[in-house]
């Protein structure tokens, strides 16, 4: 019971720095989302070279892959502060010219390195081969999929920024009925080599909260909750990716032999074991949804 309270305290405080920023954008047309992916971002890659550094692959990189990753955000911060500060002018960034086609590029390139990921998740041996590269591996990772919403949301508007709204919500909502019925009703593992704690029954139940609160999300936003064939396939999809990153960043941990992969937030580990899921779902929903679909 103390663990879920602490898991449930910490989790609301995480929930309140994710969607606090988000809220804003939605009333103000701003883009303070950009720091809450800044910050997960930096955090992400830290976590990545703490857990190499608890394998054979030490690296002394840390700080280049810091600046790298200022460097990869600086222009979304910088369309962040021009929409604070509007009598702000500048000379345009590079984010201005990085239209749909850039967009759907850099995407691709997330969906190379994701597939990459998922293949190593049932890969039998240990991956702990990853960690020769840990910047490289921050880079694929924790900042590109980032920085694809980054530059997703920023070139959206307001309506296109519901979209990741409603994903991120369907996926913490996934991520914590997954966990409380793999607790109180798992009882058949689904990949226990990977993540002992992971069961059908979480899967199953986390999938079906998340196409109610999908059917609820399309009703309060547009009256359409009636399309049951989006909602299923849209939960069915972030059930699967939430899944997929839980268990990757599980196969990352186990490869480094560390049960968190850092202790910012307590009851939960790092931030990557916070965002895991989000890493490989809203990239790609959000993409789909904005851009392709």
């Amino acid at each position: 019971m103390k663990e879920i309270l602490t898991r449930s305290i910490f989790g609301a405080i995480f929930l309140l720095y994710v969607f606090t920023p988000y809220y804003l954008d939605l009333v103000n047309n701003t883009n303070l989302f950009n720091i809450v992916l800044f910050t997960f971002s930096m955090f992400g890659t830290y976590e990545c070279f703490q857990m190499a550094n608890n394998t054979p692959y030490k690296s002394k990189l840390l700080i280049p892959a810091l600046l790298l990753n200022t460097a990869l955000f600086l222009p979304l911060l910088v369309e962040t502060i021009k929409g604070l500060y509007p009598q702000v002018h500048s000379t345009s960034t590079w984010i201005a010219i990085c239209n749909y086609d850039v967009l759907l590029i850099v995407w691709i390139l997330f969906l190379a390195c994701a597939l990459i990921f998922i293949l190593l998740i049932f890969k039998k041996a240990s991956i702990q081969a990853v960690f020769k590269f840990p910047l490289l591996l921050s880079l694929a990772y924790a900042m590109l999929p980032l920085f694809v919403l980054g530059i997703a949301m920023t070139q959206s508007n307001i309506e296109m920024k519901l979209n990741l709204f409603s994903i991120l919500i369907v996926i913490y909502v996934n991520d914590t009925f997954a966990f409380l019925s793999g607790k109180f009703f798992g009882k058949h593992k689904l990949i226990p080599s990977v993540s002992p704690k992971k069961t059908w029954e979480g899967f199953i139940g986390g999938m079906l909260v998340a196409a109610l609160t999908i059917s609820l999300l399309k009703y309060f936003i547009d009256g359409s909750g009636n399309n049951y064939v989006f909602i299923i396939g849209v939960s069915f999809s972030i059930s699967i990716l939430a899944t997929l990153g839980d268990l990757f960043e599980s196969k990352l941990k186990r490869a480094a032999e560390v049960k968190d992969s850092g202790k910012v937030i307590p009851g939960h580990g790092g931030v990557l074991d916070r965002i895991d899921a989000m890493l490989f779902t809203a990239p790609i929903l959000y993409v789909l949804l904005t851009t392709i679909l």
